[in-house]
């Protein structure tokens, strides 16, 4: 998926927001490497909700909306990869 023209890269901060929050709450169980896939949505929506904030309801909306059709995209995308072997990942 390519970015759209004119509109500012929201992952990049998603994304090391979601870093800070691993780095300061670890995922529990003692195993360094899992992956908590509650607390991975709930640091998503945590940062999606902070992100937003700032813009007014219909802007925030329009932002959400968005990113609900970016991740049916991507996991229509990577659902069409595994079928065909694919491990290309973005």
């Amino acid at each position: 998926m390519s970015a759209r023209p004119g509109r500012r890269p929201l992952w990049p901060a998603a994304i090391e927001l979601i870093d800070d929050f691993f780095a300061e709450y670890p995922a529990a169980g003692g195993e360094p490497d899992a992956i908590d896939t509650d607390e991975v949505l709930t640091a998503i929506a945590k940062t999606v909700a902070e992100l937003t904030s700032s813009q007014n309801g219909t802007i925030r909306q329009q932002m959400i909306e968005q990113l609900m059709r970016d991740i049916m995209d991507y996991d229509a995308e990577f659902r069409r990869e595994d079928a065909t072997g694919s491990v290309a990942r973005h």
